[in-house]
């Protein structure tokens, strides 16, 4: 065959188009693995302190495959339980309580990467107050506050004006708790607030953090996510199903996946959303 020489000016092109080449697909897999990098998955599961089915708990964990797990309502038996069961693969455990007047009162954090500046904030209205820590991932400082607002309380027999009563006394609460949440946590930086609201979407404390440009996870990627439950209560003559737990985060992250585990043992749902880091450090 005979040789066709090559048109002038295109000697040594070829070889720089691919060096270039080269070095986009360089950046480009640099890129990648630094998202999946900063990606994690994030749990809140309120066990129900009377909770006996800790085989249930540990499915709903192992189903879930997550990072942090941010539980409600522990007791010091739980914790014990959890901290042994949790050991291999969550080494990093912590967890705090008020004044021992409440068996629904504790929190704990359970995660497998390290957890630092742990605090825990007392009641300025309700039972219970909230749990914070700070956990890295990829390299980033991110903000959890563990949460577990105040319960609507209802007696058996309550007539309608009383359950109206009481949601008001409630929303009246969580208005004050949902404020000194909000004083505690700076949204200019990757913050999540987590844990059991009691309330549902429209009330005052999600659309508190809606209002601070919080995002609800679950919401932001199912758009009927009011109709799926993450608390179901047997009343008669048909139960009570409501979405109550939340997961927000900061405009630092986008959702990827969450869902709703259903086990037996408690009356919540282990909520869980991967979380994917989408800014730089104050973006």
């Amino acid at each position: 065959m005979e040789h066709q020489p090559s048109p002038p000016g295109d000697a040594g092109r070829y070889p720089t188009e691919m060096k270039t080449l080269a070095i986009l697909l360089t950046i480009l897999a640099i890129q990648c693995s630094t998202v999946l990098a900063e990606s994690f998955r994030i749990a809140t599961y309120n066990l129900n302190w009377n909770n006996r089915h800790g085989d249930q708990v540990l499915d709903a964990i192992s189903t879930a495959k997550p990072d942090l797990i941010c539980f409600q309502e522990t007791t010091l038996q739980s914790e014990r339980f959890l901290r042994e069961k949790l050991s291999v693969d969550f080494p990093h455990f912590i967890s705090a309580g008020h004044a021992g007047k409440y068996a629904a009162e504790r929190f704990a954090f359970a995660s497998k990467t390290p957890l630092s500046n742990p605090k825990f904030t007392p009641p300025d209205a309700g039972l219970f107050g909230f749990y914070s820590t700070t956990i890295s991932v990829g390299g980033t400082a991110i903000h959890v506050v563990n949460v577990h607002l105040s319960p609507v309380v209802l007696q058996r027999g309550d007539r309608i004006t009383a359950v109206m009563n009481e949601l008001s006394r409630t929303e009246a609460k969580h208005e004050i708790e949902i404020a000194a949440i909000t004083g505690a946590i700076d949204v200019r930086r990757p913050t999540i607030v987590v844990g059991d609201f009691n309330s549902i979407s429209t009330f005052v404390a999600p659309k508190t953090l809606t209002q601070h440009g919080m995002i609800d996870s679950f919401a932001s990627i199912h758009d009927d996510a009011d109709t799926q439950p993450t608390w179901s209560w047997p009343t008669r003559p048909l139960p009570i199903s409501l979405r109550i737990d939340y997961i927000f985060h900061t405009p630092h992250f986008v959702t990827s996946e969450s869902a709703i585990i259903q086990r037996e043992g408690s009356d919540h749902y282990l909520l869980v959303s991967e979380l994917q880091r989408v800014a730089p450090d104050g973006g």
